[in-house]
């Protein structure tokens, strides 16, 4: 987790291991199912939904980008420790994949589309756009994922992350009228200035951008609640 160069990727982490389909016992948090893309590539994904759950109905529907490798551990415990267990109770749904061999920053972002419009009829977003975050490396990931994709998505949460490359950065335009809020640890300073450059352009731009440094926090913001983040997602949802 530690920042990367703005002009230059982590190597990718070798692809998790297939799992089973099935989904964990009966009252555990959360799920794991495979989604396989057009070109057969295998994506794992982690699922949390409400208690009484119906697919025929609409939910909101948060992307959750997982950080580090984003392979299957990482994905389970920042489900479980951040994401899961707040979304249940407030009644929203949770989709979170892992990483097939490469980064949602370094070429596996081609495959979200396919596997939003693959769950789309059983996990119905509300209004037909999803709310998006992602922590650190998923912090990327959310970026380019949005950039790439703007109409899908009705807010962005990064805890901390950026565009990162030059190319993402021309696409800042396409944020205009999406609430963007990030956060980064006050000592983190490779991310916490790439994040205030971000912020100023957007801002300049006329976006709804902003950015709050955690005081005494590095790169991993451990101040940060799933109710704080919700609470902020339930604001995106409101409209404020």
């Amino acid at each position: 987790t530690a920042a990367p160069a703005a002009t230059e990727a982590p190597a990718p982490t070798a692809a998790p291991a297939a799992r089973p389909t099935s989904a964990v016992p009966a009252g555990d948090l959360l799920s794991f199912a495979i989604f396989e893309a057009a070109d057969h590539t295998k994506i794992e994904y982690a699922v949390t939904t409400p208690a009484g759950f119906d697919p025929a109905k609409e939910y909101p529907v948060l992307l959750a980008m997982p950080p580090g490798g984003q392979d299957h551990d990482v994905t389970d415990q920042l489900m479980r420790s951040l994401w899961s267990e707040e979304a249940r109770k407030r009644g929203w749904v949770v989709i979170s994949p892992v990483a097939p061999g490469q980064l949602y920053f370094d070429g596996a972002e081609r495959y979200i589309p396919e596997l939003l419009d693959a769950t789309a009829s059983t996990y119905r977003p509300a209004g037909g756009r999803y709310f998006l975050a992602g922590i650190s490396n998923g912090g990327l990931s959310a970026f380019r994922i949005i950039l790439n994709t703007p109409a899908r998505f009705r807010a962005l949460l990064v805890l901390p992350g950026f565009p990162y490359t030059d190319a993402d950065k021309q696409k800042l335009p396409e944020l205009k009228d999406i609430p963007v809020a990030m956060f980064v640890g006050e000592n983190d300073s490779g991310w916490r200035e790439a994040a205030q450059e971000t912020q100023r352009a957007l801002a300049a731009l006329g976006g709804r951008a902003t950015l709050e440094l955690a005081p005494g926090e590095g790169h991993i913001i451990r101040s940060l609640t799933g109710a704080r983040l919700f609470d902020l997602l339930e604001g995106f949802r409101a409209g404020s």
